[in-house]
């Protein structure tokens, strides 16, 4: 080859190259710009195709009973969930103002009574004196007491209203992420076939099926074994708190409801309720005993049924969702719950298809060497 020749394909290489890096850096670029677009939104369409994939079975077993399509049952499936949540939840806020709005009215005309402070306070040990003195001056002049204290309310005052702004923050997202849960029901058909499709670019066409099929399943299970268990925990609970005449018995079972889904344990909120049925309720004693075992035992049901749905319908060890919905609640809080357990199974999944490939090649060298072998 001439040294012209070499110089026509160094400089044919070199155009090449050129152009590779050109296309890597834009494809670089175009992509994390994307990322970066997209980032705030990620929760929030994370949560609506949870909600999508955890509602579809009930949406369409509505939408054969209605005997319309999928998308119109979507609709009314949203509709029904909204007014369903929706309503409670702003009666719940609108009372819970009306008592904030009273309770700041008594304190400012000083309506609010302290009663006369135990001497016996003052001997306990180490807080003692302090907590009577500030109980004594509460009782003889509430607003002074609070100057004492203005430090600690007003940090608690800033905790709390942190924790009701979020609080807010997450039933808009929640309703918005339902809103965009029925849009993507509506056409789950060609979300489930664009979804088998782009698994099929990362790998064949069986094993994204597969795939897809395994992370649906994951996430149905997790829906059943947090969010249903949950919600059976706190029905049962529930209709206890009524039967035994609990006060606020639709609050604790919405309580008890709040503390499943977040994976703590109802006992919470089942021992103070104990507590005031054999303190303070007059209730006869027969009742409250069988009422304690009833509550005690309503208690204890999500630590059996968890683990039993929780591995249900998925070809995944229940072991492995157990704890990839865990480890992830820990990591990325509650959104974790999901992601952890479909990131861990589909991860459980890659290394037993590779171990299993491996071992039936080693199995086929081993059977063609084995009979040329003397």
């Amino acid at each position: 080859m001439s040294n012209r020749d070499l110089d026509t394909l160094r400089k044919v290489l070199a155009h090449d190259l050129m152009q590779v890096y050109v296309r890597l850096i834009l494809l670089f670029a175009v992509a994390w710009f994307s990322v970066q677009t997209f980032a705030p939104f990620l929760p929030l369409m994370l949560w609506s195709l949870i909600l999508a994939v955890s509602l579809n079975p009930l949406n369409q077993w509505l939408s054969e009973r209605l005997g319309i399509g999928e998308g119109k049952s979507a609709g009314v499936f949203v509709l029904f969930g909204l007014l369903v949540i929706g309503v409670p939840t702003v009666l719940l806020g609108v009372s819970s103002a009306d008592h904030l709005r009273d309770w700041i009215a008594m304190f400012s005309e000083q309506k609010v009574v302290v009663p006369a402070a135990d001497p016996q306070v003052a001997d306990w040990p180490l807080v003692g004196p302090a907590l009577y003195e500030l109980w004594e001056r509460a009782h003889e002049d509430l607003m002074s007491a609070a100057a004492i204290v203005q430090p600690q309310l007003l940090t608690g005052g800033k905790v709390l209203l942190g924790a009701v702004a979020n609080t807010l923050l997450a039933l808009v997202l929640f309703f918005v992420a339902l809103l965009i849960a029925g849009f993507m029901m509506a056409h789950a058909e060609r979300g489930a076939d664009q979804a088998r499709r782009m698994l099929s670019t990362f790998t064949d066409a069986s094993r994204g099926e597969e795939i897809q099929g395994l992370v649906v399943a994951t996430v149905r299970s997790v829906s059943n074994g947090v969010v249903g268990v949950a919600f059976l925990q706190a029905l049962a609970l529930g209709i206890g708190f009524l039967v035994l005449g609990v006060p606020a018995a639709g609050v604790l079972a919405l309580l008890v409801l709040l503390i499943g889904v977040l994976q703590l344990p109802s006992s919470l909120v089942v021992l103070p309720v104990l507590a005031w049925i054999w303190l303070a309720s007059g209730i006869p004693t027969v009742m409250a005993v069988l009422g304690s075992i009833y509550l005690v035992a309503g208690s204890l049901a999500d630590g059996f049924l968890k683990p039993y749905l929780l591995g249900r319908g998925v070809e995944t060890p229940m072991p492995i969702v157990l704890i990839g919905a865990l480890g992830g609640m820990a990591a990325e809080g509650l959104i974790g719950l999901f992601v952890g357990a479909v990131t861990l199974s589909v991860g459980y999944k890659l290394l037993m298809s590779w171990v299993d490939h491996s071992v039936s090649e080693q199995d086929s060298f081993d059977a063609v060497r084995s009979p040329s072998e003397p």
